[in-house]
């Protein structure tokens, strides 16, 4: 009658991983996704050194390792060229790295980990709509080469949702909601530095803030940078309509003069694209034999840059609670709720200092206070590094005590 045991829609970092940890388990897993790998996808590319963590534990480190990313020590802050602030990453005594690579790479890896896992694979498959009963879980899709009415539906006991902030498993158990604030979206190009670069983008990536705008460096391989420009929404389309994409990046970076002049000299290689809403809500995660992970199931604002982190984490909780929830034979919403919890659990606190953050980024004179006071405060700087990591609870960052000696005159 099934298909699979499990079907997953989405074959990311969150798809690939929950399907190789479920296929570790001893499940029939079959992941649907309507690209061919590798393939481009718009990202900040720079992960936070919990990343690795997190890929060592899934066995997938090493072939990431293989395609020797860059690893910064930590992030420079900067408002408007200053002030700045440097957040590092220690670790009692040897300081962490992140982990920087493109994502066409890292998504590519990850899915060849599944495979090697006993994944079945379905590429170029583009799934339409997904549903369930009593009995069971199926989606509708189809080949993308083929015509738009050649569709095949598909059975399994559980699906996954791993198809990202425009989740079409989402949509289909309308646990889809509308995000009210905030509404950017980003638009990311890889630029090439100039041969009389100084190096420093090896060592620290940078953060530029401007007004209503932020923009992140993150050093790559090939001494390439990924330049992830994040902007009010409503004026970059306005702007993309009257100048084009290019327009639309060339004025958001006008908004960021700190990023602006620190990309003097180098040169665009790559498109630029664009990635668009970049806050999505569910009413809840999980339902009658279905799961959401990664950006299907929800995320802020890329600011503080844990995404991939979290799909990672987000991929364990849901293998561990959908291969429970399967061995019993129980995949009733009640059963799979126990996914949500765990969730909230994981991931409040650092939500909450993500809604700060967002405060401080729509309030320039508090977000300069604050980065003045952060880059003579080494102590909160440590552990606001070791926070934004991934390595350390976020509730430290949301202490009293902390807030104290970060804020005080």
């Amino acid at each position: 009658m099934f298909d699979a045991d499990v079907i997953i829609a989405g074959g990311g970092p969150a798809g690939s991983a929950t399907a190789a940890l479920l296929a570790r388990a001893g499940h029939d897993v079959l992941l649907l996704d309507r690209a061919r790998f590798p393939r481009p996808k718009a990202c900040a590319e720079y992960l936070s050194p919990a990343t690795g963590d997190a890929l060592a534990r899934l066995g997938a480190l090493g072939a990431v390792e293989a395609h020797r990313p860059v690893r910064p020590l930590g992030m420079h802050l900067i408002y408007h060229g200053a002030p700045r602030a440097l957040v590092r990453y220690p670790d009692n005594a040897a300081p962490r790295r992140a982990l920087c690579l493109p994502r066409d790479i890292l998504d590519a890896t990850l899915l060849d980990h599944a495979r090697a896992a006993g994944v079945r694979v379905l590429e170029g498959t583009q799934v339409l709509r997904a549903g369930a009963d009593a009995r069971a879980a199926h989606v509708i899709m189809r080949d993308v080469a083929e015509p738009v009415t050649h569709t095949r539906q598909l059975f399994g006991r559980i699906v996954i949702g791993a198809d990202g902030a425009r989740s079409v498993v989402a949509s289909s158990f309308t646990v889809r909601r509308a995000s009210i604030w905030p509404r950017r979206m980003g638009l990311v190009a890889h630029y090439e530095l100039p041969a009389h670069d100084d190096g420093t983008l090896e060592r620290y990536g940078e953060m530029h803030v401007g007004r209503g705008a932020y923009c992140g460096l993150a050093p790559l391989p090939d001494r390439r940078v990924n330049v992830g420009l994040v902007t009010d929404a409503a004026t970059t389309r306005r702007v993309a309509r009257a100048s084009g994409t290019e327009g639309a990046f060339e004025a958001g970076l006008i908004a960021v003069p700190g990023a602006r002049q620190r990309l003097r000299g180098a040169s665009r290689v790559s498109p630029i694209r664009g990635v668009s809403p970049l806050a999505v809500r569910v009413a809840r995660p999980f339902g009658e034999r279905f799961l959401l992970v990664g950006d299907a199931a929800g995320f802020l604002d890329p600011f503080t840059g844990e995404g991939v982190f979290r799909a990672l984490r987000g991929a364990e909780i849901a293998s561990e609670e959908a291969s429970s929830a399967l061995r019993d034979g129980d995949l009733s919403a009640g059963r799979l709720a126990r996914y949500s919890k765990r969730r909230v659990q994981e991931f409040w606190a650092k939500d909450a200092l993500c809604w700060v953050i967002q405060v401080l980024l729509v309030a320039p004179p508090l977000l300069s206070y604050v980065l003045r006071r952060l880059a003579t405060r080494e102590r909160q700087g440590d552990v606001l590094g070791a926070v934004l990591g991934d390595y350390h609870p976020a509730s430290a960052a949301l202490h009293p005590t902390f807030l104290w000696g970060l804020l005080r005159p």
